[in-house]
């Protein structure tokens, strides 16, 4: 299980790649920031699915909170399906899903909850809640548990160096250090530098969730690799993947 100690050493090797020179390092506490904001645009994209079983109780409506739907973030997670009444899976009864026309949610001024428009579970009867959470990284926001699947961790370090790479980029657009802000070989200013490496950062992540297997490009060499899944370069294919 992955820390966010190991987010941020492979974040900051990352950028420090890029930028060239120890000196471009921001230090260890705005990384952690990095690997949030990370952390919150994977969970947009590739959220953690969570299943929780409520017992009926006679009613249409299902209080959204920690103890019927744990974890479910107000504003941030979806419910995705609803079985009522949920099948008993040991004696082989059939998925009794309900349509999205069926249910509906409904807010009044105590509680969200979920309204059943055309059942009424009893207390003989569990209604199965599928829906979205964000995902949590061990140390990070003291939570204990790092959800991101093995697979995807490299994706996480891909955005919190795009976010770094950003944040270097508008620290050197303010520069009154005219040796910083010339790129005599590229005429080009390291801010502008900065921000085009932190594009084709973000572009690594889009492929990467838009297809893991897919080789990455990008506008400058980077012959380094994360430690994270089989340590290939990312100008090339996983070895999973290679024939």
């Amino acid at each position: 299980m992955a820390k966010l100690s190991e987010y941020i050493l492979e974040t900051r090797q990352g950028v420090l790649e890029v930028a060239g020179e120890t000196q471009y390092d921001m230090g260890e506490d705005p990384y952690g920031n990095f690997v949030r904001r990370a952390l919150r645009r994977y969970s947009i994209d590739k959220p953690l699915i969570k299943v929780s079983a409520i017992t009926g109780s006679d009613t249409r409506y299902i209080t959204v909170n920690s103890t019927n739907l744990p974890d479910y973030v107000d504003g941030s997670s979806k419910i995705t399906q609803i079985e009522a009444k949920a099948p008993v899976i040991a004696s082989n009864e059939l998925p009794n899903f309900l349509d999205r026309d069926e249910w509906d949610l409904y807010r009044d001024e105590t509680a969200l909850r979920i309204h059943l428009k055309t059942t009424k579970p009893s207390s003989s009867d569990t209604i199965r809640v599928t829906y979205t959470i964000p995902h949590t990284i061990n140390e990070l926001d003291s939570e204990t548990v790092d959800s991101v699947p093995d697979l995807d961790k490299d994706a996480i370090v891909l955005y919190a160096v795009s976010q770094a790479l950003m944040a270097l980029a508008a620290k050197f657009s303010g520069t009154s250090d005219p040796t910083l802000r010339a790129d005599v070989v590229n005429y080009r200013t390291k801010s502008q530098e900065y921000r085009m490496q932190s594009e084709a950062f973000k572009k690594m992540y889009n492929e990467w969730i838009s297809d893991p297997l897919k080789a990455a490009s990008i506008v400058r060499d980077i012959n380094f690799g994360f430690s994270f899944a089989d340590n290939q370069p990312f100008l090339t294919h996983r070895s999973a993947s290679r024939r």
